[in-house]
């Protein structure tokens, strides 16, 4: 299985013309839509814009909850709208090691790996959180099934904490 890596990564956002690249600088996840979509080969492909539709929602909760309580700042509440490219790189990666071998379906593989990244890289640094059901819950409801969360909630700790995920997760860190 090959993965991704960054200098893939530099040419797809230097051809989309999107922002000087470099490898310090945050973006905003939907500027990576179209990357996900490619990586991430839903059945429908508005099936991504609705699971990061249902993130923002999510998240935003999550903020407001911090701006009350005056937990967060501006930065935390900017990053966890944001992705660094080496956190793109890790959700493409564990989303397709989750597709080929673990054979789970690609909007699993999506928000399984998004998930992870966001509960190690993004989450742990801020107040800010969101539970492995509001996790599973972005996913578009036609896909929701009670055993498809109970599924969900085991793979994220069992397969979420192997050794290959592991790997890819703090590899480079």
């Amino acid at each position: 299985m090959q993965f991704l890596n960054e200098c893939q990564l530099k040419h797809e956002i230097h051809k989309q013309k999107i922002q000087q690249y470099t490898n310090t600088t945050f973006y905003d996840f939907k500027t990576f839509k179209d990357v996900l979509k490619l990586a991430f080969k839903c059945k429908n492909s508005k099936t991504i814009d609705i699971i990061l539709k249902n993130w923002s929602e999510e998240v935003n909760d999550e903020i407001d909850w911090g701006r009350k309580t005056k937990v967060t700042n501006k930065t935390e509440e900017y990053q966890v709208h944001s992705l660094h490219p080496n956190e793109l790189i890790m959700i493409i990666n564990i989303g397709k090691l989750l597709q080929e071998q673990y054979k789970m379906t690609a909007e699993l593989a999506f928000i399984l790996s998004f998930g992870l990244v966001h509960a190690h890289f993004v989450f742990e640094d801020t107040a800010m959180h969101l539970t492995v059901e509001d996790i599973y819950n972005t996913l578009p409801k036609t896909f929701q099934t009670i055993k498809g969360k109970k599924e969900f909630k085991k793979d994220f700790f069992i397969k979420g904490t192997s050794k290959e995920i592991r790997k890819i997760l703090f590899e480079n860190i």
